[in-house]
């Protein structure tokens, strides 16, 4: 059997244009289509007119107007609901701060109260101990005890200095220091209130 790619062609084109009409046939034939004749009733006209005359240039026109503005709308809302959402969390998260604020400044308040009460305590622990220092200092020999007052800050050395009884073992005193750092004799006197050219 010798078939020609012309006669191909001719056999594919007649299947192509006869597809419709066969397709069409089988429609009729299973009662899926049907062919109607004559004039249309009141109610499909009406439903046809108003069909056209929704359909003029203007009506669609108008249509895609009111379908930007509901789209807007509708987007409007997603982000005014999310602004709602974001604003109800972060109210909430500000009343969890206020709380651990609140819960923060009581503790607060409790520990300087404790603080308040040990730097009390130990105020007057710390100036009996001055006292009893400044009373060994003073029994000792400026010379000797000038070395160890060095090793504290001035402001200790001029709380036992000034609980010294004698005002002339306080010049002492202070007169062995400068000798050992004049600086830190000046600072001291300093805070004594007293003159450097009095030492």
């Amino acid at each position: 059997m010798d078939i020609r790619a012309r006669d191909l062609i001719g056999v594919g084109l007649a299947s192509l244009l006869l597809f419709p009409v066969i397709f069409f046939a089988v429609l009729l034939a299973t009662g899926t289509a049907r062919l109607e004749f004559g004039d249309i009733d009141d109610e499909t006209k009406k439903k046809v007119a108003g069909y056209l005359e929704r359909h003029t240039p203007e009506q669609e026109a108008y249509d895609r107007e009111q379908s930007k503005l509901y789209e807007a709308n509708r987007l409007l809302l997603a982000e005014l609901e999310e602004k709602r959402r974001l604003i109800l969390e972060e109210a909430a998260r500000l009343e969890l701060l206020k709380l651990e604020t609140s819960q923060n400044l009581a503790k607060i308040n409790q520990n300087r109260e404790e603080i308040n009460k040990k730097v009390g305590e130990s105020r007057v622990l710390s100036d009996q101990k001055i006292e009893e220092l400044a009373q060994v200092f003073a029994a000792m020999k400026p010379i000797e005890a000038a070395p160890i007052l060095m090793n504290m800050d001035e402001s200790s050395i001029a709380r036992i200095i000034k609980r010294v009884p004698d005002s002339r073992s306080q010049g002492k005193l202070l007169a062995a220091i400068g000798a050992i750092n004049s600086k830190k004799a000046a600072s001291i006197s300093k805070i004594l209130g007293w003159r450097e050219t009095g030492l």
